[in-house]
């Protein structure tokens, strides 16, 4: 019953590495998540499934209900038995209806009052060779109306059972969509700070390119005569060249997210400016950490136990079938013909059985077993869920110590260039030392970055494992 669409979407948000976008000029995160929150078509769509499911919950527990039913119909026929039955539904039998041939070939009709036969035909004559009127009682048009009760005193527990499969088919999908509230939240915040990820990235690279060329266009010894100078200056261009190759591609990176975040939203955000957070305050603020509490499951695990007991319930449904079936019932007929209006009823209690059906041969032993492969399935994401929890909390301590010290190195790196550049400009080290420095800062931004990123998608993962997103980020 569980469609796997849910864990490809979660797989598919949280490594796609889009990101953020707005509709205004000026947009925070929770009105981005607003946004997606309230016009997201796939939330919406299991907003739908929700619905459908608790309807289907409130009409499977009705089945203690008796079964109102009626049929009215009006034909014509020259079949005997209905024509016959149509007559005495109308309390309207006479005589006549029951005349045979063979009663019309009986040799009192053919003798007078004086027991001498006749001599001329004459209507009882002439009657004996006529077609009969049961066998032969022509075209006649009639109408039947028929209301109906049918009340199930027992039927082997089948539909209690259903209503069981029922209610838990809404608890897991409600579950379901709780989830998939949670992945659509984590690919929210994933794309936002991404997006902010990436400007801050282009922000400094442009900075070290602007100061890059500044010495590009003012050196003045690019010469082969001077092998040291020409291999500096060849150092300045190639690294303006990759500085201006990773600029487009953390642009387009850029526009990816701006991208993804129109299609969560549904396309009501179309611009995005993100805030100027760093990565751990974001994290703090919006992906907040499981607490210690927690048991290493998300809300799927719950998801698939809620299937599971559903999948029990239909093995008990399955049962049912070999047991008998008890219940009353009242029927109300009216019938209208050429000969009059009546009516009566037919009320009565009955069981009924299946002694041998080969269809259902087999089938409860198969829900069983559907049943105990749900149960093992729910026992599988579990521990699958804890293992990838106690994984990710390692890694989120890892990660966080790795990214604080690549901001750390990045920040002494800046540092190196700024004395690297004053000492060039006093003539105390060559240019190959300056375009190294240059290099050595670009390679600990990107790397910087790249921290960023991955311990940004840590804390969105783990958010799965947090309690309920608050109502002020809904």
């Amino acid at each position: 019953m569980f469609k796997k669409q849910i864990l490809r979407s979660l797989i598919g948000g949280l490594f796609l590495l889009p990101i953020g976008v707005y509709a205004d000029s000026d947009q925070d995160f929770e009105s981005v998540w607003k946004k997606v929150l309230e016009n997201s078509p796939s939330l919406k769509a299991k907003t739908m499934e929700v619905e459908a499911a608790k309807s289907a919950s409130e009409r499977a527990g009705l089945h203690w209900f008796p079964r109102l039913y009626t049929d009215l119909r009006t034909y014509n026929t020259n079949d005997p038995s209905l024509n016959f039955m149509g007559k005495l539904g109308q309390r309207a039998a006479t005589q006549s209806d029951f005349s045979t041939k063979s009663v019309r070939n009986n040799p009192a009709n053919y003798l007078d009052s004086n027991n001498q036969l006749y001599q001329n035909l004459n209507p009882n004559t002439a009657n004996a060779f006529a077609k009969d009127t049961l066998n032969h009682p022509g075209s006649n048009t009639y109408s039947r109306g028929t209301l109906g009760l049918d009340l199930s005193l027992y039927e082997g527990g089948a539909q209690s059972a259903l209503k069981q499969v029922r209610d838990k088919e809404l608890e897991g999908t409600r579950l379901e969509r709780e989830y998939f509230k949670k992945t659509l939240y984590l690919q929210t915040a994933l794309a936002y700070q991404s997006s902010a990820i990436f400007e801050e990235s282009i922000r400094e690279q442009e900075r070290i390119l602007s100061q890059l060329e500044i010495y590009l266009s003012s050196y003045k010894l690019d010469s082969a005569l001077n092998p040291l100078g020409h291999a500096g200056s060849l150092a300045l261009r190639s690294l303006k060249l990759r500085l201006g190759a990773e600029i487009r591609e953390n642009e387009l990176y850029k526009t990816e997210t701006l991208e993804s975040l129109r299609i969560l939203s549904g396309g009501s955000v179309q611009e995005l400016k993100t805030d100027a957070n760093s990565s751990l305050r974001f994290s703090d603020r919006y992906l907040p950490f499981p607490s210690e509490k927690t048991e290493g499951n998300t809300i799927l695990s719950k998801v698939y136990d809620s299937y599971s007991e559903a999948s029990k319930q239909r093995a008990k449904m399955e049962g049912a079938k070999f047991l008998p079936k008890v219940g009353v019932y009242a029927e109300a007929y009216g019938y209208q013909g050429d000969r009059s209006i009546a009516n009566s009823y037919n009320a009565g209690i009955y069981l009924q059985m299946n002694l041998l059906n080969p269809t259902d041969i087999g089938s409860r032993k198969e829900a069983i077993l559907k049943s105990e492969a749900a149960h093992a399935k729910a026992e599988e994401i579990k521990i699958k869920e804890n293992s990838n929890f106690l994984t990710l909390i390692k890694k989120e301590k890892s990660l966080m110590l790795t990214k604080l010290d690549a901001e750390k190195a990045y920040q002494l790196q800046s540092e190196q260039l700024r004395l690297s550049q004053s000492l060039f400009k006093k003539g105390n080290i060559p240019i190959v030392t300056l375009a190294e420095s240059f290099s050595r800062t670009a390679d600990s931004l990107k790397k910087k970055g790249q921290s960023d990123l991955e311990y940004l998608k840590v804390r969105a993962e783990l958010i799965l494992y947090s309690g309920e997103i608050s109502e002020s980020r809904e």
